[in-house]
């Protein structure tokens, strides 16, 4: 047995000794990562941002350098306009690209009645990319005794000259003035062309009008060669309902002669 003051063959854990970490060191390490790399950077980039915004090279002169995609109806003209640039020519001032707010000109592009979607983007070193999402029109409307054409959200739009179209004509829009209520009754006419759109032509009978003033009873002025009938198609089961019309317009014509509507 070893005694008790004799020393032990286990060597006993030391208590560990706190280590107090130097504030000083830290604070300098710190010191040193802002003067090494924060204030190289922040004074690059102050200085690149001066030069974008001060910089001639940037500056937008000519209309040539506004390039415009996915346009088909909407005129350059137009778009310029919309982006207040003159059509030809040099601007007075110039426009430094990079003072110019892209959402605020992709607004001004998308109040063009024929634009449904805009994106605007800078071209370095001094140019701008519009590209445009056209609006589809889908029906001519006749609007107090004006025909215009019409997409699918109810947008007016004008004829454009490079266009050649073959819709029917609508009637009954211009008494709706809410938005919602003009969809809902595009959405009719939709369902009904998307049903007949096709159909009706292989069977001889061709849309001619169609009239919404009714948002329950669409009605649809057909014709077949000399023939001209008006038929009530409700809101709903369009095709069937034309189908039955082709079955018993022959029996009904024995019993009526010449039929205005059915």
């Amino acid at each position: 047995l070893l005694d008790p003051m004799d020393d032990s063959p286990f060597l006993r854990r030391q208590k560990s000794v706190p280590m107090r970490r130097s504030r000083t060191s830290r604070r300098v390490r710190v010191a040193l990562f802002v003067i090494a790399v924060l204030l190289p950077v922040g004074f690059t980039g102050y200085g690149l941002a001066t030069f974008a915004l001060t910089s001639p090279l940037f500056v937008l002169t000519l209309s040539e350098d506004v390039v415009v995609t996915g346009n088909h109806f909407v005129s350059r003209e137009d778009v310029l306009g919309a982006l207040g640039i003159p059509l030809t020519g040099n601007l007075m001032r110039g426009t430094n690209i990079f003072r110019m707010s892209l959402d605020v000109e992709r607004h001004g592009v998308e109040t063009l009645p024929w634009v449904q979607t805009a994106s605007v983007t800078r071209i370095l070193p001094h140019g701008l990319l519009v590209h445009i999402t056209e609006r589809a029109p889908v029906a001519y409307v006749n609007v107090g005794g004006r025909v215009s054409l019409v997409d699918d959200d109810g947008m007016l739009l004008d004829k454009p000259e490079n266009g050649s179209f073959d819709f029917p004509v609508l009637y009954g829009l211009d008494n709706v003035t809410s938005l919602d209520n003009r969809r809902a009754r595009m959405a009719l006419y939709l369902d009904f062309m998307r049903e007949l759109g096709a159909e009706a032509p292989r069977t001889g009978w061709m849309i001619s009008e169609v009239y919404l003033t009714d948002g329950e009873d669409l009605k649809a002025l057909l014709i077949n060669g000399q023939q001209t009938v008006q038929v009530h198609f409700g809101q709903k089961d369009f095709l069937q309902r034309f189908h039955n019309f082709l079955v018993l317009l022959p029996e009904i014509q024995k019993s009526n002669g010449k039929l205005d509507s059915v």
